[in-house]
């Protein structure tokens, strides 16, 4: 019989197993079944960790603990808060049967107002456009005289308001193209889907130049955010049938333009590339790519998001529930300075200030909580995984506190991109690297708009109407989203 040392060690090692692979499980199903996720998980992987688990079912898993305590509900908004943005394009006035049949009987004491929401559906028409020709009286042999032809974008019946709407319907509003015939078939307009990727290819190669200046913006800034998220992508010149993964590189900083770079892969080359140059706060999730990034170069720093950090504790909470608890109450104190800092609209250099003097001290109080739990857990436990991911790049997630303008997370990158995975799950996939490439330009565009609060369709009509092809650079700075929205305000 062996020692009960030895069996106590392999008892340990077991339990240490299971919790392993009960996390794993977790995390396959979150991907599988939860909502809003956008990566696909293939079930023989769930699979084969169910079938892992079943070996080890004579250890005893812990019971999970289900909450039952409901969220205070928000109040309701009244209809006139929720629509009052709406003009009000026709009034209907009702009269009473009996007030209709013996006016002078009644005298009006008041009035009961509602509404009710109308719509017109899209509605295409032709807009004509005459330009008249002249002679000079009495000069026969004189060219005759005409108006320029208005400026288009492309040639044909497409004007710049159908253009900007067919964009804004697949970019922002995820509609292929396919089905974007279709819909406008039912309203009466007949256009075929060559027509529509023409149209489409031809609205970004008249927007490049303001992207271009995007990202000469972004990177004369002092501080950026990055991140990427995958695309698949289809290459009829390469000879597969299948389809490849390539990716959209984002680049952007909080209230400012978002730009993004198309990458026929994931290498650290490819991601970085569009970074050359800069010279700031690079703030990224820990791919190794960054890391390299600035290593190798001394005018970049590199800032970690605590939303990453925070997100693995956050995933461990129901098997760990008091660590993960000491550990997220800290870290929400350090989201409540951020809070003040936003609704205070501080300064970078008050903001500092503030991060110093109320968030070092919890900074310190959570450094030591990881190396305390970090001692006391499993290697490969979720919770020893968490802490070693935050105690590996601990410098990094301190950078944020002596730099003012930076945000203690990447949220507002993640949140751009997120359009992107919404769209991708309607069109799958783009049809060409290419058309990849055009990709980034519309999304760059019409994300910017999204995020700064601008009209898309009202920013597009403005700069498809100039010719940026010839336009010099100090009015090409003025289009970009974030200085057009700037002008409109002043």
């Amino acid at each position: 019989m062996p020692p009960i040392e030895d069996v106590l060690n392999e008892n340990a090692k077991l339990k240490g197993r299971v919790a392993e692979l009960e996390a794993q499980i977790a995390w396959f199903r979150r991907q599988v079944f939860a909502g809003g996720k956008s990566e696909k998980v293939d079930s023989s992987q769930l699979d084969l960790l169910l079938g892992k688990l079943e070996e080890a079912k004579a250890i005893q898993a812990e019971p999970v603990k289900v909450s039952y305590e409901r969220k205070a509900k928000t109040p309701r908004k009244s209809r006139e808060e929720l629509y009052g943005n709406l003009p009000v394009m026709e009034e209907s006035v009702i009269e009473p049967e009996a007030v209709k049949a013996d006016p002078g009987a009644y005298e009006r004491l008041g009035e009961e107002e509602t509404f009710e929401v109308k719509i017109d559906p899209p509605r295409f028409y032709r807009h004509r456009i005459v330009r008249p020709k002249y002679r000079k009286v009495g000069d026969k042999a004189a060219a005759p005289v005409a108006a320029p032809a208005p400026l288009r974008v492309v040639e044909g019946l497409a004007s710049n308001d159908l253009l900007a709407y067919v964009a804004v319907s697949k970019f922002l509003d995820h509609l292929p193209l396919y089905r974007q015939c279709s819909i406008y078939k039912r309203h009466g307009f007949t256009v075929s889907r060559q027509n529509l990727v023409r149209w489409v290819e031809k609205v970004a190669q008249w927007l490049k130049p303001i992207y271009d200046q995007m990202k000469i913006e972004l990177l004369e800034s002092d501080y950026v955010q990055a991140d990427e998220t995958p695309i698949s992508y289809c290459d009829p010149d390469y000879g597969e049938k299948k389809s490849r993964k390539g990716f959209l590189c984002g680049l952007s900083r909080p209230g400012g333009d978002v730009w993004y770079k198309w990458s026929a892969s994931r290498s650290h080359a490819s991601v970085t590339s569009h970074i050359s140059g800069f010279a700031g706060v690079l703030q990224a999730d820990m791919y190794q790519a960054y890391v390299e990034l600035e290593k190798g170069d001394d005018g970049i720093e590199l800032a970690a998001c605590w939303a990453h950090a925070r997100r693995k504790f956050h995933d461990a909470k129901d098997r760990f529930p008091r660590e993960c608890g000491i550990y997220l109450g800290l870290v929400g104190k350090l989201y409540a300075v951020e809070k003040e800092i936003r609704e205070g609209s501080l300064s970078p250099e008050s903001a500092k200030q503030l991060r110093q003097s109320k968030s070092t001290n919890t900074h310190a109080r959570i450094r030591r909580v990881l190396e305390i739990l970090r001692h006391r857990s499993l290697p490969k436990s979720e919770i020893g995984k968490a802490c070693d991911y935050s105690l590996k790049h601990w410098g990094y997630l301190s950078t944020y506190l002596d730099h003012g303008q930076v945000a203690i997370d990447n949220n507002a990158m993640e949140n751009a991109i997120r359009p992107t995975a919404v769209g991708k799950k309607n069109w799958l996939f783009v049809g060409h690297p290419e058309a990849g490439e055009r990709a980034a330009i519309l999304y760059s565009i019409l994300i910017s708009c999204q995020c700064l609060d601008i009209q898309p369709l009202e920013y597009l009509r403005d700069v498809l109407g100039q010719d940026t092809r010839t336009l010099p650079k100090q009015d090409l700075r003025d289009l970009t989203p974030a200085n057009w929205k700037k002008s409109r305000s002043a």
